[in-house]
């Protein structure tokens, strides 16, 4: 223990004693700058960027987003003058309304009144004139910025239709052969200023703070990595309570421990190279740009290691198998590996001028190698999933995002591949690097998702201990708590999904559209009649915004019955009910989304309606019916899910309430279906609907010389001994009739619901029969007819005495 605490102790010196050694001059705290700096400012930053963009071409990546950034400043130093100037502006003229309005012409006033008027009206116009301006510079400065947007986007989607040479073809080979010698000089002048550099670095002055760094960086990755990753795990175990969010603490423990540690730890050794900058440029650009892609790399690593967790099955997020583990733990490592060489070797290539050839080979390989390795991943994957199918077992469910992720990562993989053989390089690449990007969100996202669930889980459920205390100290319901819980737990989901899909589409300053935008170009608009006109790139987002407002459906209805409504008192009928209604509504918004993003104005969307209601005048009358009876059933519920009903010949329980009709289960395990419209228009019998219980009817008939008292006190006995009989109502026995054959009783109980009832009677008949037989009490039967006097007539007819 002492020595961790003595490691940790000197790791913090060192990192503490370099960050106060850096030769930097000291300056004082600098005052705030006034309006009329923030508006030179802005205004400089302002034709800098329109210079830029009428010299020529700006060059793709740094130029743009340095330019974008210049104009994010700009409009807030803008905006900001604007904010001081204002009340300035109120002041002076707040001061000119006490002066009073200049005297009319004739009359005097002092003139020092008149001179302090004047001097405050020149001060109000300079002000208003200031302020206006900053408001001009803040409008222009947002329309470079959208400007420059646009030519990022357009740089990026003419980048994606470029086309190379294949590697199906000799000059995708011969290109960087012809261009090998050049090349390899360029790297050996790299390798030749990197060790120039290097033997710099292990001279005095700069020798001391370079070797500290760098050992506090390979101390900070090997050593207090594993320290600290011991304290989490330590932690963790201790002191969150046992459950789901030790897991999740313990998985965003170890992913934050590795990214943070590996990355600060190259940062470390960066500083220690650029300490007095004593190194090129180009070198310290690259030991820039290698902190950050090992900062990506180590995220990568960290967390399909905590996800994974291969040592620790049990503290495994994912359900994920032992075996596709072992099959598939190095794979994460391997494309954080491959990222890195591809990105900090596009970097080496562009600060030496690599040739074009080397570099296009270069990045094909890349997009290859890691669409490969995604899709040795997929592969492991499906056989996984089919490993229980083969066995003659039943798969285990996979969530529908799960599904659709596998199938748009095949389709990029397959994608990449045809786009590398191709020549399409650029699309290769972007894919693949798009492919990396969006599991690194999604897997943050994942993991976030389950801490958030299993956190507000463990603070408001209505059965941990701080639930507990809220439910006695402020008198909540525990249910109520445990609503919230499911209902916040809910809205995380729903912000981290949201900035998930809004990060996962910024990689390249664009979106999804963008990607697809390029095809639009060689295409043209499609004209129905006179006014309709639709777009092809519109068909292709609104069907992206149905498919994903469908999905969001789908999965909200799902979390509504999974998780939210049965914490609720809500009865399933009322559950099943809801659900529908919302996908009902649900549906119908997105498709009115669907319609409005593939350009239908409202004039349109009333003359495809329009064209729509001719059909269903003759055709779709019994369609729309049911459609409208379903809606009646759900929001009336005359019957619900759960009821049992008997209908013309169907008598059963009803399953589900669909769309156009209902299913009935009957008692033969079979399914009726039975059109909606029918359960308004024709008499149904709701067993369960105004009382759920059950009753058991049994009439018997005896003898008139049977002791009625006994009779009944033994079906009685029978009836409240069976324990499936309630109470309340009490079992009674009455005697219904009496005529010259027997008397007939009437024995009555009541069970929990209609269903049991069968099942009671029979037990109830055997039990009283073998009570009325033991006690010797007989049922009614059959009369024999007795013939007396007379004689049977012979075979030939004649009569026999």
């Amino acid at each position: 223990m002492h020595l961790r605490k003595f490691l940790l102790v000197s790791l913090l010196f060192l990192s503490t004693a370099s960050a106060l050694a850096q030769d930097t001059p000291a300056s004082s705290s600098s005052a705030p700058a006034t309006p009329d700096q923030l508006l030179d400012q802005a205004r400089g930053q302002v034709d800098e960027i329109n210079k830029a963009l009428k010299d020529g071409e700006l060059k793709e990546g740094v130029d743009i987003e340095d330019l974008r950034s210049k104009a994010t400043q700009a409009q807030a130093d803008a905006q900001q003058a604007a904010q001081a100037l204002t009340p300035q502006v109120e002041a002076v003229t707040q001061r000119l309304t006490d002066y009073g309005p200049a005297p009319a012409k004739g009359t005097s006033e002092p003139s020092d009144v008149t001179t302090a008027r004047r001097d405050l009206q020149k001060q109000h116009d300079a002000l208003d004139a200031q302020v206006k301006l900053a408001r001009d510079t803040a409008t222009q400065s947002t329309q470079l910025a959208t400007q420059l947007v646009n030519i990022k986007r357009q740089q990026f989607q003419s980048r994606l239709a470029s086309r190379s040479d294949s590697p199906l073809t000799r000059e995708f080979w011969t290109g960087p052969a012809d261009r090998f010698a050049r090349d390899r000089s360029l790297l050996r002048q790299l390798g030749s200023d990197i060790s120039d550099d290097m033997h710099t670095l292990m001279t005095p002055p700069n020798r001391t703070p370079f070797i500290s760094l760098a050992l506090a960086g390979l101390l900070l990755v090997t050593v207090a990595r594993w320290l600290i990753e011991r304290t989490v795990f330590r932690l963790t175990t201790n002191r969150v309570p046992a459950g789901k969010l030790r897991r999740s603490s313990m998985a965003v423990g170890i992913s934050l421990v590795a990214t943070l540690t590996t990355g600060f730890g190259a940062l470390l050794f960066s500083l220690g190279m650029t300490w007095h900058k004593a190194i090129s440029d180009d070198v310290t650009a690259l030991a820039h740009h290698f902190v950050t892609v090992v900062f990506y790399a180590a995220f990568i690593a960290g967390m399909s290691r905590a996800l994974i967790s291969r040592k620790r099955p049990s503290w495994r997020l994912p359900h994920l198998s032992d075996e596709l583990v072992e099959k598939v733990w190095y794979l994460p490592r391997l494309i954080a590996l491959a990222g890195f060489i591809m990105i900090f070797g596009y970097r080496v290539n562009t600060t030496i001028g690599v040739s074009v050839a080397a570099t296009a080979m270069l990045n094909c390989f890349s997009a290859l190698l890691i669409s490969g390795l995604f899709g040795f991943g997929l592969v492991q994957l499906a056989r996984a999933h089919r490993a229980p199918i083969e066995s003659g077992e039943r798969p285990p469910p996979r969530p529908v995002w799960a599904s659709l992720l596998v199938i748009a990562a095949s389709i990029a993989v397959v994608v990449t591949w045809i786009a590398a053989l191709l020549g399409y390089v650029s699309l290769a690449l972007t894919i693949a690097v798009q492919m990396i990007w969006i599991s690194m969100v999604g897997a943050g996202v994942f993991l976030l998702a389950h801490l958030a669930d299993d956190l507000f889980d463990t603070l408001l459920s209505s059965k941990s201990h701080l639930g507990q205390r809220a439910v006695h100290a402020l008198g909540i319901e525990p249910n109520k708590l445990d609503q919230l819980s499911v209902l916040a737990a809910g809205i995380a989901r729903v912000v981290l999904f949201l900035a998930g899909l809004s990060v996962s589409t910024q990689l390249f300053g664009t979106g999804p559209s963008d990607v697809l935008a390029f095809t639009s170009r060689f295409t043209h608009d499609i004209t129905l009649g006179n006014e309709l006109k639709i777009k092809p790139g519109n068909i292709i987002d609104a069907i992206f915004a149905f498919i994903v407002g469908m999905i969001v459906v789908r999965v909200l209805k799902r979390w509504m019955e999974d998780k939210l409504l049965p914490q609720t008192s809500i009865d399933v009928g009322m559950r099943s009910s809801i659900t529908t209604l919302l996908g009902y509504l649900g549906g119908v918004v997105v498709f009115a989304m669907a319609m409005l993003t593939l350009g239908l104005s409202v004039a349109n969307v009333t003359w495809v309606a329009s064209a729509l209601s001719v059909g269903i005048g003759f055709g779709l009358q019994a369609i729309v019916s049911n459609f409208i009876s379903g809606l009646i059933l759900l929001v009336e519920r005359p019957v619900k899910v759960g009821d049992w009903v008997v209908l013309d010949d169907a008598e059963g329980d009803i399953r589900r309430i669909n769309v156009r009709a209902t299913e009935i289960r009957v008692a033969d395990q079979s399914t009726v279906i039975v059109p909606n419209s029918f359960l308004i228009t024709k008499t149904v019998r709701n067993m369960t609907l105004a009382n759920p219980q059950g009753r058991v009817l049994i009439k018997l008939p005896m003898p008139l010389d049977t002791d009625a008292g006994k009779a009944r006190e033994l079906m009685l006995t029978a009836m409240r001994e069976h324990p499936s009989v309630l109470e309340t109502p009490a079992p009674g026995v009455t005697l219904d009739s009496v005529d010259h054959t027997a008397m007939t009783f009437v024995a009555t109980c009541f069970v929990d619901g209609p269903r049991a009832a069968g099942g009671v009677k029979s037990d109830l008949l055997f039990e009283i029969l073998k009570r009325l037989r033991d006690a010797a009490i007989p049922l009614i039967r059959p009369q024999d007819m007795v013939i007396r006097g007379g004689a049977m007539p012979d075979g030939a007819g004649e009569s026999t005495p």
